[in-house]
């Protein structure tokens, strides 16, 4: 069965997205009769068009002049060169990609960026693990809303120490690493928490496929950021992985050349996978 699954993160932030279809769809007339049998979505934090045409290309200096990104640039032969967009204003993660996943800006998507204000919403009922107040009487069903900060990253983690974000042992992460304690909710809503595909006030490409019976797949790097799964239950992808990149690095017994870390220096408690290059490469291999 073709499956939807995203390829790792660099330190500067690789987001990649494959999307498949269901068996059903793998005869020659594709996804509802219109040939497409898989979406691949690259988007690669950071990256200029120019800085695709010299790694596509080559440059002088780097590589001894030759291309360094033979596989964008094979998947290039067959693209188009489209030069109208423009990034999210803020241009960040979070307000990135859901613009990417939804065509919305941040105002009509809701989202600005990892840690913001919302004024429909109370706090939590604990405090996050980056600090955003949190108590069990801040919020009173059906009562005005007080306003809070709102955190989507790893703070809302059962323990963002953690590669599975404190998920039960055995459980890789997503949104089985989530606490909902440290959750904004909603007194609108019996005070429920407010989970991060319900933030988002638009719907997704991921709901869109799910919806018309394709299967689903996303890999990220804080499992806050299943929000491209919204709005609904958290089911619009089917298959989310999601390794908390601020964890504490840890060797990797199952990814050559990274069981011990080739970066012990940056694998300290202080540390996490962004600190060091070559250990952010051992975190990127987990996800492809």
């Amino acid at each position: 069965m073709p499956m939807l699954w995203r390829s790792a993160a660099l330190s500067a932030g690789l987001l990649a997205v494959p999307a498949g279809l269901p068996a059903h769809a793998d005869g020659d007339a594709g996804f509802a009769g219109n040939g497409i049998k898989r979406v691949l979505l690259i988007s690669i934090d950071g990256m200029h068009a120019l800085d695709f045409i010299n790694c596509a290309q080559g440059i002088s200096g780097v590589n001894g002049g030759n291309p360094y990104c033979p596989s964008l640039a094979e998947l290039a032969g067959t693209g188009v060169n489209y030069l109208e967009t423009s990034t999210s204003k803020p241009s960040d993660s979070f307000p990135g990609l859901m613009a990417l996943v939804t065509g919305g800006s941040p105002r009509s998507v809701g989202a600005f960026y990892d840690v913001a204000y919302d004024r429909s919403l109370d706090p939590p009922a604990t405090t996050t693990g980056n600090g955003v107040f949190g108590a069990p009487g801040l919020c009173t069903s059906g009562a005005a809303p007080m306003g809070t900060t709102t955190e989507f990253d790893e703070g809302i983690d059962i323990d963002q120490t953690l590669l599975n974000g404190g998920a039960p042992v055995g459980v890789d992460g997503g949104i089985a690493s989530i606490d909902p304690m440290r959750l904004e909710r909603d007194p609108a809503h019996n005070c429920n928490p407010v989970y991060p595909w319900n933030f988002v006030r638009t719907n997704t490409i991921f709901g869109v496929v799910h919806a018309a019976g394709g299967y689903t797949a996303w890999s990220d790097k804080h499992p806050s950021y299943s929000s491209v799964s919204g709005p609904g239950n958290g089911t619009n992808v089917d298959d989310y992985y999601s390794p908390e990149i601020n964890s504490i690095p840890v060797a990797l017994p199952t990814v050559p050349g990274c069981n011990p870390l080739p970066d012990p220096n940056a694998a300290t408690p202080s540390n996490a996978w962004t600190d060091g290059f070559a250990n952010i490469k051992c975190y990127d291999s987990l996800k492809v």
